[in-house]
């Protein structure tokens, strides 16, 4: 995990605003909410009130999958995330792998753990 992540995980933990290079962190009244390059990429919800959910925002570089995965990892632990393969991404679950190269849902985001 690269410096830039662990900081913005920490501003995650710590409900708090942070901005540094392309990567910001906002606090919203009930989600935290993620940029990259000024893209918002994931919502992750203040004591589980959205769960969370992800996006690339149809960047498929190789940074926006390290944030989305760094996010992942804190969310959900090390076993899951999203990998490349023949020019594809797909997001691993517990029981599922989703090619998730092209998102077709009704706001843009995939659900990755959803609240309660």
């Amino acid at each position: 995990m690269r410096k830039i992540e662990r900081e913005m995980i920490q501003a995650i933990i710590e409900r708090r605003n942070f901005k540094k290079g392309n990567t910001e962190v906002i606090k919203k009244s009930d989600y935290m909410a993620i940029y990259l390059h000024g893209n918002l990429i994931a919502k992750y919800g203040i004591n589980d009130s959205s769960g969370l959910k992800i996006t690339h925002c149809d960047w498929l570089t190789n940074t926006t999958k390290s944030r989305l995965n760094a996010i992942i990892t804190f969310v959900i632990g090390g076993l899951y995330g999203i990998y490349q393969e023949d020019f594809r991404w797909y997001l691993k679950l517990k029981n599922v792998v989703l090619d998730i190269t092209h998102i077709y849902t009704y706001d843009g985001f995939i659900d990755v753990i959803q609240s309660n």
